[in-house]
């Protein structure tokens, strides 16, 4: 016969060893990745490829020009401290470099694009733009723009971590 401290003692094991199990689940259904994103000197078009637990931008990308990432509204620029999943961003760099990101993966989105230009960012994985379900065809065939060197390149892949016009 077991005494009630016995008890006691079995019942917290068998609680913590389901709080591990749990926690054990939940890590290998959404296990946390990395991913590099490479950024070149000047500025760059970005995005948030991955489900992360703080946005801000110095956090995630520490060598970036403080007060330098900026999102667009379809009619102005403005000035953000947080990244926000497929959202297109500049942000300026002194140094030509690349980050590590970790959180879980994107697989999929769901975008809000307005009439005119906007600034979006992709998932996780790359994606060709004619994977996108755009069912009100608003995006027009062969205007997604991505920036590099200085430049802006028409492309047809969406990478992760790199912003794009559309």
């Amino acid at each position: 016969e077991l005494d009630s401290l016995t008890m006691s003692v079995i019942h917290c094991a068998i609680i913590d060893l389901a709080s591990i199990w749990k926690t054990a689940w939940n890590n290998a259904s959404s296990p946390i990745i990395n991913i590099n994103i490479s950024y070149m000197y000047g500025w760059n078009l970005i995005g948030l490829p991955l489900a992360v637990e703080d946005s801000n931008y110095q956090i995630l990308f520490p060598e970036s020009n403080e007060g330098t990432l900026y999102s667009y509204n379809g009619a102005q620029y403005l000035l953000e401290e947080e990244l926000q999943r497929g959202n297109g961003y500049w942000l300026r760099f002194d140094n030509e470099s690349s980050a590590q990101l970790s959180g879980t993966l994107v697989s999929d989105m769901t975008l809000q694009l307005n009439e005119g230009w906007n600034l979006i960012s992709g998932i996780t994985n790359s994606i060709n733009i004619s994977s996108i379900q755009d069912p009100n065809g608003i995006i027009i065939p062969g205007t997604v723009y991505g920036y590099a060197s200085g430049a802006y390149t028409n492309t047809e892949i969406i990478e992760p971590g790199k912003g794009y016009w559309v």
